[in-house]
């Protein structure tokens, strides 16, 4: 049995004025409308869900007249922007459970069948209809979901799970829906912290918003044509099909192939492109499963009418032995109906094996990428010396975070120069000259008489460390960390700890000159 509920929307601040002005004048008024119980106006409900829409969806309908009409009957006033509460109890003496709780988004009366229909999405509509602008800057998946929630104001579940996943990306004008996407296929290009590839989606559960595992199977259930299934249907279509990635640079070279030859030899060549993300510092994100998690394969798809299981809803997956279908299958759309006291639904599912095939994926290396920071100036050559250290700094990352040198792998010491060229004179000047050797840098310093033996109490922010016998140089942040090249991932970037560099052995004193 269902039970639904209304409450009206929130008063605006005028509202809320003219409402006590009533009040005080004696005037008639009307309170609004809180948890008023409208199940015997019902008809039917439609419940739905969809793995490509962001929001679960409740359709309902009314018996609706006028007092011109039936003078004993009693008008619901149901507003745009009310909230509605479904629950679900399996009989009378059972707790009810929330199913459904959301606001209403349309409604239309049909004066000829004396009915009114609405429509109401949960809060997850927010999120597909609002767009964001942020920095996601060394934070995990978990907190940038949390982050998206909070901009636009919809409540997050406390016992979200944690996905520790950490990212680094700009969303530009991107609804937030897609920056969960977006997040989602880092997570599962995550080998640190997601060796399985798990997948996630976000849902809405009693009016918070919490994450689930994508596919997590509905246990004690099991759907069969003998208690269940009224009737089924099976397709296979190669339209949503990808089997080759082109992975470029930020310069648009074309770095890496992967291609499922079998696919293309089977159904022809359907190609898509993957722009490459710069590495950073204490990410977890893998370009090449990145790219490969593009490719997809021919699609099974299979649906079923069946008896009601209010379980039953997109992002889980389900148990079922019939004629035509065996198996685990993810539920990639569900629709419940519920009339008359009968509760039908609709599932369409995706087969999930066992055991998974595992494609043959060809890949080719073509070129080292070159990543550009998306903030880089045009034309950035280096700057003259004058600004002060945190400035500088600044404003030298700023221009060339991100970026690969020249020099590429073995560019530290350019990296120093044209990032401490804003702040340093010396360094402005290493900068211009094309100083890119560490011992050149070095005999440059001690010449200028900039040069020191390495020590911590010496050591400030915006001064050279060099490592070794003049193997390495980062510039000091101030704060433990540093910025400089990386050989390994071949940018420029800000790290957390400049002693997982080697051994410092000497320092230029760019702080001061």
């Amino acid at each position: 049995m269902l039970i639904c509920k209304y409450t009206d929307p929130p008063l605006t601040k005028k509202e809320q004025e003219e409402l006590q002005q009533k009040k005080n004048n004696k005037e008639p008024y009307t309170e609004p409308v809180t948890e008023l119980d409208i199940t015997d106006f019902v008809t039917k409900f439609t419940w739905s869900g969809d793995s490509e829409q962001a929001a679960r969806k409740l359709d309902f309908e009314i018996i609706y007249n006028t007092i011109d009409k039936d003078e004993v009957f009693s008008i619901l006033d149901l507003k745009i922007g009310g909230f509605i509460y479904l629950f679900y109890a399996e009989d009378e003496t059972s707790t009810p459970v929330e199913i459904f709780e959301g606001r209403i988004f349309y409604r239309k009366r049909n004066s000829s069948s004396f009915t009114f229909s609405f429509t109401c999405y949960d809060d997850m509509v927010y999120l597909a209809k609002s767009k964001v602008q942020m920095l996601f800057d060394g934070i995990t998946v978990t907190d940038a979901i949390k982050q998206i929630c909070n901009e636009i104001g919809i409540s997050i579940a406390e016992n979200m799970p944690q996905i520790n996943t950490v990212v680094s990306f700009i969303a530009d004008g991107k609804s937030c829906t897609e920056v969960f996407k977006t997040l989602f296929e880092y997570t599962k290009a995550d080998t640190t912290n997601n060796s399985n590839g798990e997948d996630y989606t976000v849902i809405c559960l009693n009016g918070d918003v919490t994450v689930i595992k994508k596919g997590e199977l509905i246990e004690n259930y099991i759907a069969t044509d003998l208690t269940d299934i009224d009737n089924s249907e099976h397709s296979e279509s190669i339209e949503s099909m990808v089997n080759r990635i082109k992975s470029v640079d930020d310069n648009g070279n074309i770095c890496q192939v992967f291609t499922n030859e079998n696919d293309v030899t089977h159904f022809g060549m359907i190609q898509d492109i993957y722009k490459m993300q710069p590495p950073k510092e204490n990410e977890t994100v893998d370009n090449v499963k990145m790219a490969k998690s593009r490719l997809k394969r021919l699609q099974d798809e299979s649906s079923f009418k069946a008896i009601g299981n209010i379980q039953c809803i997109t992002g889980y997956t389900i148990e079922v032995q019939e004629e035509q279908l065996k198996g685990k299958f993810f539920i990639k759309s569900d629709t419940h109906n519920f009339a008359n006291n009968i509760h039908t639904m609709d599932l369409t599912l995706e087969y999930m094996p066992e055991t998974p095939e595992v494609a043959e994926i060809k890949q080719e290396d073509i070129a080292t990428p070159v990543f550009k920071s998306s903030k880089r100036k045009k034309n950035a050559n280096g700057g003259n010396g004058s600004l002060k250290v945190s400035q500088g700094l600044s404003t030298g990352f700023d221009a060339w975070g991100g970026t690969t040198m020249n020099n590429g792998r073995n560019g530290c010491a350019e990296a120093v120069g044209k990032i401490g060229s804003y702040y340093s004179p010396f360094l402005a000047q290493q900068c211009t000259n094309d100083v890119v050797g560490v011992p050149s840098m070095v005999a440059n310093a001690d010449s200028a008489g900039l040069l020191e033996d390495f020590s911590v109490a010496g050591l400030q922010k915006g001064d050279v460390i060099v490592y070794g016998n003049d193997d390495h140089a980062v510039i000091y942040d101030g704060n433990g960390g540093y910025y400089g090249n990386s050989s390994s991932k071949n940018v420029v970037l800000h790290g957390k700890n400049y002693n997982s560099l080697g051994t410092p052995t000497k320092i230029i004193k760019a702080s001061k000159g």
